[in-house]
């Protein structure tokens, strides 16, 4: 986490499928996921968002997706998150002008 960005995040809740935008990393940084089977598409990696972390929790019965394009390690475009689980979703600088987001706590879809 940068030291010039609050640590505490608002909470935002999820029910359909959702594209948030990095407007919603920046500031809410904690999203629960609370219908199975949905997915959520994250904004971009880029540089405007690097260095941030969010975290997506999902309290519904069954997995969800969570889609960015091209934008996962090795390419992938979909991490899947279980039921009752949660991820670290951090957007790094790999290298030049390349962004991914990096995720802990998920699966490759």
């Amino acid at each position: 986490m940068r030291p010039d960005l609050p640590s505490k995040f608002e909470c935002k809740s999820i029910a359909s499928d959702t594209a948030l935008s990095a407007r919603d990393v920046a500031l809410n940084g904690l999203f629960v996921v609370n219908t199975a089977g949905i997915t959520v598409t994250l904004p971009a990696a880029r540089e405007a968002i690097a260095d941030r972390e969010c975290f997506i929790v999902n309290n519904a019965g069954n997995s969800v997706t969570i889609s960015c394009a091209n934008s996962f390690p090795n390419g992938l475009d979909a991490i899947t998150l279980a039921a009752g689980a949660s991820v670290l979703l951090y957007c790094a600088r790999i290298s030049g002008t390349q962004y991914r987001w990096a995720s802990v706590g998920a699966t490759a879809a």
